[in-house]
């Protein structure tokens, strides 16, 4: 009797599938913008499953990603799964930054706070020429008091628009 039971319990566990859920040691690059440290992640493969959900994050992020230079592309992904309406609201807000913006490059980041990883939010920064700063100060004013300012509304502790100046 106790052979049986164990039998069928060896048989249980040979048909068990221990790949639908990894646990592995995730590490988050980073750069000043990210913290580094070690977590353990439980994780279903969402990456490469096919339901509804995952097919219209994948074309927004297709879309989102062909407008924005995207830092850590996995971690934005996490993000923008638990918060998938700021999917239209970056594409929305790619459109009116080039109303003002029409050249700049705009990069995408994720910020997660060092005192609490749990708290997360994107920065979308919109590259300017150091050479003009005055001229892009005026320009973002603009944009956040003729479409930010409403647009934000509901979705502003998700993400920050600053300006970024770099070399180009």
């Amino acid at each position: 009797m106790l052979m049986k039971h164990g039998k069928e319990r060896n048989q249980k566990l040979l048909s068990t599938n221990f790949f639908d859920t990894s646990i592995q040691p995730q590490k988050l690059t980073t750069n000043i913008w990210f913290i580094q440290e070690d977590k353990i992640v439980q994780d279903k493969n969402w990456l490469t499953e096919k339901t509804p959900e995952n097919l219209d994050l994948s074309y927004g992020l297709s879309e989102i990603s062909s407008h924005y230079t995207i830092d850590n592309f996995v971690a934005i992904l996490r993000f923008l799964r638990k918060h998938q309406n700021m999917i239209e609201v970056l594409l929305e807000a790619n459109h009116e930054i080039r109303k003002y913006f029409s050249l700049e490059k705009l990069r995408l980041k994720l910020y997660i706070d060092p005192e609490s990883s749990q708290w997360e939010y994107l920065i979308l920064s919109i590259c300017a020429s150091p050479d003009s700063v005055d001229e892009a100060l005026d320009k973002l004013d603009q944009f956040e008091n003729n479409w930010w300012s409403d647009a934000s509304f509901g979705v502003a502790t998700n993400i920050c628009i600053n300006l970024e100046f770099d070399e180009i």
